[in-house]
């Protein structure tokens, strides 16, 4: 699972006068899947901030972030964005933005993030060259921060018939799933998050994860339901090479 965020630059640059978006932003605890898409290079954005630049543990903080620089492309100026969430950003900074939007249309496999327009749109359309993709609108300014964001991402464990061993449901075997412990789901639930980071894109409710149990010696299978819920099973080395053949080369099995 990998993040890709374009935070809208003049809040990082005025972070003093923007606390509450700055904070907001979570930009100081970011997560090591998100990566930060910023245009120009980022020691100079950080140093042509005299507010940053009056606080050392801030400039420390923001410039070990895992920032990818970007170089602008004359293509990112004739974007489309539907629907209009940018309306409010001023216009000497909105060639800024598009430039930082047609950079996540070109990411592959990850969940693309703006953040930095003042609007409650969830998601919208960007078009260049008749090709549209999707990318998740963050709004900095409301009361969600952009970590309470990422964490509803998280998946969440429910068993609901694979338990430790195999047993039979009337003629229907049901498969074991055998890192579930009734009392302490906390095994399980490390081998969900490991499946989830493992995986390569984003993750919807049509996603199936993989990992394998070192502890059981045996592949996992990680079947989606609604609102990020999964629940697990173990499943062969064959049924592994076929549905998940990056983590069979991953496992060295």
């Amino acid at each position: 699972m990998k993040v890709s965020l374009a935070p809208y630059m003049p809040i990082v640059r005025d972070c003093i006068s923007y606390e509450r978006e700055f904070r907001n932003l979570s930009l100081y605890s970011i997560p090591d899947y998100v990566s930060i898409y910023v245009v120009g290079k980022w020691d100079e954005l950080l140093m042509g901030s005299a507010e940053i630049m009056t606080s050392y543990e801030i400039f420390r903080l923001l410039i070990g972030l895992p920032v990818i620089e970007i170089s602008p492309v004359n293509k990112a100026k004739y974007i489309k964005v539907s629907p209009e969430v940018l309306a409010d950003i001023p216009e000497e900074n909105k060639e800024t933005v598009c430039q930082q939007l047609y950079a996540l249309m070109n990411v592959a496999d990850s969940r693309r993030i703006f953040a930095g327009a003042d609007n409650d749109c969830k998601c919208m359309q960007v078009t260049s060259d008749r090709e549209t993709e999707i990318i998740s609108n963050f709004n900095p300014f409301g009361d969600l921060t952009l970590l309470n964001l990422l964490d509803s991402y998280m998946p969440k464990l429910e068993q609901l018939k694979h338990f430790h061993t195999d047993r039979n449901i009337g003629a229907k075997q049901i498969s074991a799933f055998s890192a579930y412990d009734r009392n302490d789901e906390s095994y399980a639930k490390k081998l969900l998050m490991t499946a989830f980071l493992d995986h390569e894109g984003d993750v919807d409710e049509r996603t199936y994860l993989y990992t394998y149990d070192k502890k059981n010696k045996t592949f996992v299978e990680f079947r989606p339901g609604r609102n990020n819920v999964y629940h697990g099973m173990n499943i062969s080395l064959g049924e592994a090479r076929k549905r998940a053949p990056l983590i069979v080369r991953k496992f060295h099995k």
